[in-house]
């Protein structure tokens, strides 16, 4: 009984260490393996001081455009692959879904957030858009020094210039690799203008 003892020890630590480096070799492996796509995004939030230093993005493409009156038959945060596309200006679009996951082209695994439309206050009505989906990869973590000020240049960034992030995509899941404002990157940015 008490050579199990460190036996089991060693295994119950073996497993604690196995998990996060799985993890870190699973970001890499999209990383560098991964479809490249680009997401304009909106104005970017303030960052969560209880959840570390980054930079929180709205992605301006956050829904997958369906007719008006189609019913999509699913319920709230069901699992759903969303298919990708890209502009002419080389930017990424959703441009259908499935339960199932495809067999072929880009997508990424996601869930369903319920309807999407936009208010237009001229006009004070509302225009429908599609199916909203939830983003996994609205968090760009960075230096801690530099997050607060990236954020800032970054914030003012999308009021006169497009704000994107480059996402690597691979088998549905997917890894922010740089977040850009002013054609720069966020770390170019904040060492600019320290």
């Amino acid at each position: 009984m008490k050579k199990l003892a460190p036996l089991s020890l060693g295994i119950l630590i073996a497993i604690q260490l196995a998990v996060p480096v799985t993890m870190i070799q699973n970001r890499e492996n999209i990383l560098h393996n991964g479809a490249m796509f680009r997401f304009k995004t909106r104005p970017i939030d303030p960052a969560d001081p209880f959840q570390g230093r980054y930079v929180r993005l709205g992605i301006d493409m956050d829904y997958i455009p369906t007719p008006k009156n189609q019913k999509v038959g699913i319920a709230y945060k069901t699992p759903i692959y969303a298919k990708l596309e890209t502009d002419q200006d080389g930017f990424a679009f959703f441009t259908g879904w499935s339960r199932e996951k495809p067999e072929n082209g880009s997508f990424l695994k996601t869930r369903y957030l319920g309807p999407r439309s936009d208010w237009i206050p001229e006009t004070e009505t509302r225009i429908h858009r599609g199916m909203r989906i939830d983003i996994p990869f609205n968090r760009f973590y960075m230096d801690e020094a530099k997050a607060p000020r990236a954020e800032t240049l970054a914030r003012e960034a999308t009021r006169n210039t497009n704000c994107w992030a480059n996402v690597r995509i691979l088998h549905g899941k997917a890894v922010i690799e740089e977040v850009y404002a002013e054609g720069q990157t966020l770390q170019e940015l904040a060492a600019e203008k320290e």
